[in-house]
């Protein structure tokens, strides 16, 4: 999965947004997370899951905040790993 922006979103946050169009279905998206560890805490119109300690909101649209998270490095391999959990 590439990425148009992976950038600093307030204090220890990072946000990333998808290249392209990306249109998420936050049920099926909840159920392959909650099987590859990550922690569901709320799934209303958009979706908060914990992973290694730092909460990830997951937007319809594909964009990703992930929080916290001090360096871009970490926050782009943080939404690899969602995307790739989530099978794209």
């Amino acid at each position: 999965m590439e990425f148009l922006a992976v950038k600093p979103c307030k204090y220890d946050a990072y946000e990333a947004v998808p290249k392209g169009k990306v249109s998420l279905n936050l049920d099926e998206c909840e159920r392959k997370l909650s099987s590859k560890g990550y922690e569901v805490l709320a799934n209303p119109k958009v979706m908060l899951v914990v992973k290694k300690g730092v909460e990830i909101t997951v937007y319809p649209h594909g964009r990703l905040l992930m929080h916290p998270v001090k360096e871009r490095a970490e926050a782009e391999k943080l939404a690899k790993e969602l995307y790739g959990a989530l099978g794209r």
